[in-house]
C-alpha cells in the first residue's frame, strides 16, 4: 500500500508501506517527517499485523484521525484519510503512474495508430475497473 501526502510547500510525497513498521511525525527520528506544527515529534505509527496494516496514535497532543474520527488504534483499507494536524495522508492500494510515464504511454499508442478517442475510452475502462 502507498501512503501519499502534500507538504506545505506543494511538494508531493509517497511512502510505500511494507511489513516493517512505521513511525510518522515532526521529529527527525520518525520514517515519515511531517512539517506540521500540530504534530507531535512521534505522532504515531502504522504496523502491518495478519495481513493488514494498523495506525495507532501514540497519545499524541492533538490526536490522530481516520476519515475525520478520532482515533487510538485502528484497521486500515484503501481510500482512508488520515489526518495528522494541518496533514492528511491519503492510502492508496497501488502506486499512481507520473505523468512523464503517461505521456510516454499516450504517445507509444498513438505511435500505434490508436487515436485520442480510443485512448481515453481504455482510460476510463481501466479506472472503472479499480
Amino acid at each position: 500500500m502507498i501512503l501519499r501526502y502534500i507538504l506545505p510547500d506543494g511538494i508531493q510525497k509517497e511512502f510505500e508501506l511494507g511489513e516493517k513498521p512505521v513511525t510518522i511525525g515532526r521529529g527527525a527520528d520518525v520514517d515519515i517527517s511531517i512539517p506540521d506544527k500540530m504534530a507531535s515529534r512521534v505522532h504515531c505509527g502504522i504496523s502491518y499485523w495478519d495481513d493488514a496494516y494498523f495506525i495507532r496514535d501514540f497519545k499524541s497532543r492533538n490526536s490522530t484521525f481516520l476519515n475525520d474520527k478520532q482515533i487510538e488504534i485502528s484497521r486500515l483499507n484503501p481510500g482512508d484519510r488520515i489526518r495528522i494536524g494541518d496533514t492528511t495522508l491519503t492510502l492508496e492500494s497501488q502506486p499512481r503512474k507520473g505523468t512523464e510515464t503517461v505521456i510516454k504511454e499516450v504517445k507509444e499508442e498513438m505511435a500505434k495508430g490508436k487515436g485520442y478517442h480510443t485512448i481515453l475510452q481504455d482510460i476510463i475502462r481501466e479506472e472503472e475497473k479499480q
